[in-house]
């Protein structure tokens, strides 16, 4: 059964995650800009929390994990590693522009075909030739020992709940990975959100049901959790350090946007049996517009765009860079889907 409330959920949550990656110039300086940055970061989760939740509406009834893995290869990991090819080519050989060559590139630049392809090995491993491109090696990762999971749908759910409020309070002391260039660590950090999602869909008439009426209850914990972050650590936006066990505070964005997964969700179950075609395109085309808005993004900021649109307030520059980089990817996945046909979707996903 098709959940119109899951799929403007996708729609939402690639708006915010193209939105997170298109600050540019803006800096944050008041307090209040400073909520707004933390709201807007880590929209990661919500697409966590979703492929949580479809992998056991969708997938569970029928797992075969054999058949899962390979649609799997062929719709996530088969785009990821062609644009990743593509992206490594243009910037690494073209235009001699390594992103991280600091951590990749230590000594002299490479000099062998073996040195290259050990190069290209770290990046795609690590996902880290263009921004966001991190999620796929870890989402793989989830996916591949999907087997966990199906575990976990067999237990009580009060031992879930139980195994959930553990692994999310290591997750608070975990945080996310410097750069995100660790997929071990990202599985460790977003794997109770992945288990919530699976909760939520077991459950989720009782959690919709819980839900109802407690939409300005949830938006005001939301916005109160990100005032707290500030207070507390004067710091905006995700968590992030270099070594998995070293003590950086609790975690507070992954409480954050749990909330305002349930926060969304109170707001859009309301809207179930409306359609909303915007929301729903967007949905459709999130994987294409995830894997293209990075390419637009490093384009837009190589060019003179941002000097030409400085008399702006920095805010709206952001709003007009974000415009830009999902109107942009859209029409560049629909360029894709009428060249391509149903093809596409081993490049952009779509």
């Amino acid at each position: 059964m098709r959940l119109n409330s899951f799929d403007y959920f996708r729609g939402l949550a690639i708006v915010f995650i193209v939105a997170g990656h298109s600050y540019g110039p803006w800096v944050a300086h008041s307090f209040f800009e400073k909520v707004v940055a933390s709201l807007i970061a880590g929209g990661t989760v919500f697409f966590v929390f979703i492929s949580g939740f479809f992998f056991h509406h969708i997938f569970y009834p029928k797992f075969r994990y054999k058949s899962f893995m390979v649609k799997k290869t062929a719709n996530v990991l088969l785009p990821y590693s062609i644009l990743s090819v593509l992206a490594f080519v243009c910037l690494v050989l073209y235009l001699n522009d390594p992103p991280f060559a600091e951590v990749f590139i230590t000594g002299q630049q490479p000099d062998s075909i073996f040195e290259y392809l050990k190069l290209f090995a770290q990046y795609w491993w690590t996902g880290s030739l263009l921004t966001a491109y991190w999620y796929v090696p870890f989402i793989m990762i989830i996916f591949a020992i999907s087997p966990v999971f199906i575990t976990q749908i067999a237990l009580p759910i009060k031992t879930q709940i139980g195994l959930f409020i553990l692994l999310l309070c290591l997750a608070t002391l975990i945080q996310r990975p410097m750069h995100n260039l660790s997929p071990i660590h990202s599985v460790l950090y977003f794997f109770p959100v992945y288990m919530l999602g699976i909760i939520c869909s077991s459950h989720k008439e009782r959690v919709f049901n819980f839900l109802a009426g407690k939409t300005i209850m949830l938006g005001c914990a939301v916005i109160l959790m990100s005032v707290a972050q500030l207070l507390i650590y004067g710091h905006a936006g995700n968590f992030n350090k270099v070594t998995l066990f070293s003590f950086n505070g609790i975690d507070t964005m992954i409480l954050q946007k749990i909330l305002m997964c349930f926060f969304l969700l109170s707001v859009l179950q309301q809207f179930e049996d409306k359609e909303i075609p915007l929301l729903k395109h967007l949905a459709s085309a999130s994987f294409a517009i995830y894997f293209l808005h990075p390419w637009v993004l490093y384009f837009l900021y190589k060019s003179s765009f941002i000097d030409h649109v400085r008399f702006l307030p920095s805010f709206f520059i952001f709003l007009l860079t974000m415009t830009i980089a999902i109107t942009a990817s859209l029409a560049i996945a629909t360029l894709f889907k009428w060249l391509l046909g149903d093809k596409s979707r081993f490049v952009i996903g779509w």
